[in-house]
């Protein structure tokens, strides 16, 4: 199954999640960010990376 990447984020600009969804729009599942990670640049990218890679292993596709 492809899946949509969204990320998510709080009102003060913080990355909270991603969220994949199909490409009818439904919910499929999410990877919640540590709150102990730092909010950088370097971090998002390696949690997007590491996201997508679970996603893989779970036999799903991502779609970027």
């Amino acid at each position: 199954m492809k899946l949509i990447p969204t990320d998510i984020y709080d009102k003060d600009g913080n990355m909270v999640k991603i969220e994949f969804h199909d490409h009818a729009g439904n919910f499929v599942i999410e990877s919640v960010w540590d709150d102990q990670d730092p909010q950088d640049a370097e971090h998002r990218d390696f949690f997007r990376k590491w996201s997508y890679k679970m996603m893989d292993q779970l036999g799903y596709e991502v779609q970027v």
